[in-house]
């Protein structure tokens, strides 16, 4: 028993956030292109503004899934072609302005699996990214880009039972 709890002591000596460090959230989605924000997110009312973020990349661009998950949907949505990836928990990345899909509704998908090429909209060639979290749409510049760079944020001491 005294053994686990030096242990444990060291560990959390070793692993333990500075006193003051500020902990973010982090879902850990990774951007499905490289490319810059051409339009931000700016929704304006109930059904109207623009409720992700465009990103500037030639037509053509291989588009990536943002996380693991499930391919929920993939076809035209108001004449745009369109992926969205279930990845559980209520959060879905939805995908637009594609030239050409590359998966079907139930693939599983991983990060980085192609769902498709980007294509155009209003005359310029981008790729309209959305983020939802249950029926609410989140700034995508807010969830996407973090990685959990000290796993152990996520570890949890529990107690041990003395099988003894």
């Amino acid at each position: 028993m005294l053994r686990i709890l030096a242990v444990s002591v060291v560990a959390v000596a070793l692993f333990a956030e500075p006193t003051g460090a500020a902990i973010e959230p982090c879902v850990g989605l990774a951007r499905p292109v490289d490319g810059s924000v051409e339009r931000g997110f700016a929704p304006t009312g109930r059904y109207s503004g623009h409720w992700g973020i465009d990103l500037g990349v030639p037509a053509g661009t291989d588009i990536q899934a943002a996380g693991p998950g499930a391919v929920s949907f993939a076809g035209t949505v108001a004449g745009n072609v369109t992926v969205t990836v279930d990845h559980g928990g209520g959060l879905r990345t939805s995908y637009s302005y594609l030239s050409a899909v590359a998966v079907e509704r139930g693939d599983r998908v991983v990060e980085s699996t192609i769902l498709g090429t980007s294509g155009s909209s209003h005359g310029s060639p981008a790729l309209h990214f959305s983020v939802r979290v249950g029926t609410t749409y989140v700034d995508p510049l807010q969830i996407v880009g973090c990685r959990i760079t000290r796993p152990w944020r996520g570890l949890r001491l529990v107690p041990v039972r003395d099988s003894r």
